[in-house]
């Protein structure tokens, strides 16, 4: 460049090369390399050259100004390169913690809750991790299920139990039993200690820099917070649970003893009139009065019958007992239960010859149809038909009950599905508001769907589905 440049020009290419440094090699390697410039423009441009010796003694100060730039600009580029390293730094320790939060949102229980919080904290810090969490009687205990690739199950569970009675860390790189292999942090919630992290690093190192101790704290305490929540969310679901189950229990006697006192009623002063010695009955009136007994005491066992259903569905205590059945078999059982409460109602069975068999609990499902046919019957008029339907919908049989009365009442129709909800509360139907609510819970139990609708013309539809195969047989 000699022959091309003046020598101000050269200047500032040395000028370049001292910013160059600084930019890839840091403060140290930039002042050193501004020497070094200010050294060979001196030997090789300034006269005479090829010597250190120097002519003319303005060139000594074109030296200071030389050293004094190159020496800032190396010092504010290294200052911005280090600046860039720490928010690259502080970027990634912010994309570490916010994986980790969002993966510990989207998880429920506090073994899950413990298995992420290991496998991120074992990633982030090339370590082995273990999450302690108390007891009921507050001692600290390992996790119960398979440990992770990366779990520390060597934790010293008794220095654990110190750090959280304590709330202090301990182990690794702290003030308290520093020799040990393991850092014990204690993971504090708003109000009191929640559980103990354990971490054991692969280097030791890693977590003996004040900026990885740091990063680990901050996990602690995003840890702290999920767990925290967990243990309000299961409050909550707790709270939820006895409040539904006071208002299920509120809400059983009341309809219990509501519909129980008509029955009983009637039994009471029809066995009265039988037992009283002053009445002259004949056959007849005897065989009505005992009749009477005999259906109100039947309603009685059937709404206690639909309470312990109920019941043992919500508790989970119903287990199928599967097999290939005929839709048309499971419908006939029930029309021929229902003989006596259908006799005003003609039933039309609209089944094609060629459905398939359905892999159902047959008991359940006929007890399915008993319920849907039987609140078609006391919710419409005498004379009313009532039409059975079905059809195959992929791998599902689809069943259709319709009625021609006056159709669903207002408002929303899956309300209908609700325990001891009736249909139409001013009129004098009957029933405890409990038979579409099993109908629900055997359909669900296989799987399947239950809707109420209007059917087209008017009336009521309650439609259905199945799981359906062909036959093995």
């Amino acid at each position: 460049m000699f022959p091309l440049l003046e020598l101000t020009n050269l200047v500032m290419v040395y000028l370049l090369g001292a910013t160059i440094a600084a930019l890839k090699l840091g403060r140290g390697p930039a002042s050193l390399t501004s020497f070094a410039n200010v050294a060979a423009f001196d030997f090789f441009f300034v006269p005479p050259r090829m010597s250190f010796d120097v002519s003319d003694l303005q060139y000594l100060v074109t030296f200071a100004v030389m050293l004094a730039v190159a020496l800032t600009i190396a010092t504010l580029v290294a200052n911005v390169r280090a600046q860039t390293r720490v928010a690259g730094a502080r970027e990634r320790r912010t994309a570490l913690l916010y994986a980790m939060s969002r993966e510990l949102a989207a998880v429920r229980g506090f073994d899950n809750l413990a298995r992420v919080a290991v496998k991120h904290v074992a990633e982030t810090f090339d370590s082995h991790a273990v999450l302690l969490l108390p007891d009921a009687e507050g001692r600290l205990v390992k996790p119960r299920g398979p440990p992770l690739p990366r779990s520390l199950t060597d934790a010293d569970v008794s220095v654990a139990q110190w750090v959280y009675e304590r709330g202090r860390p301990a182990g690794l790189g702290t003030d308290t039993l520093p020799a040990a292999v393991a850092q014990y942090l204690p993971m504090n919630g708003s109000r009191t200690t929640l559980g103990v992290l354990a971490v054991r690093p692969t280097q030791r190192r890693r977590l003996l820099l004040p900026e990885q101790r740091h990063l680990l704290e901050t996990f602690a305490g995003q840890i702290a917070l999920a767990v925290e929540r967990a243990q309000l969310a299961e409050q909550a679901e707790i709270a939820r649970v006895a409040a539904e189950t006071e208002s299920l229990r509120n809400t059983l006697l009341a309809s219990i003893s509501h519909d129980l006192r008509t029955p009983l009623a009637v039994i009471a002063g029809a066995s009265s009139a039988l037992n009283d010695p002053d009445l002259e009955l004949n056959a007849a009136s005897r065989r009505r009065l005992a009749a009477s007994i005999e259906s109100r005491a039947q309603e009685m066992a059937e709404l206690i019958s639909n309470v312990l259903d109920l019941m043992r569905f919500e508790a989970g205590q119903v287990r199928l007992r599967r097999d290939w059945q005929t839709i048309d078999d499971l419908l006939g059982t029930a029309l021929a239960r229902l003989d006596s409460k259908l006799a005003g109602h003609p039933v039309e069975v609209l089944l094609p010859q060629d459905l398939p068999a359905v892999y159902v609990d047959a008991p359940l499902v006929t007890q399915l149809f008993v319920n849907l046919l039987e609140n078609a019957a006391r919710h419409t008029p005498d004379g009313t038909p009532i039409a059975v339907r079905a059809a195959v919908d992929g791998d599902w049989l689809e069943v259709l009950v319709d009625d021609a009365g006056p159709g669903l009442p207002d408002g929303d129709p899956e309300r209908l599905f609700a325990k001891f909800q009736r249909g139409r509360e001013q009129g004098n139907t009957g029933g405890a508001g409990l038979g579409l609510a099993i109908c629900r819970a055997i359909v669900i139990a296989h799987g399947g769907a239950i809707q109420a609708g209007s059917r087209p013309g008017g009336g009521a539809r309650f439609r259905f589905t199945l799981p359906a195969a062909e036959s093995p047989l």
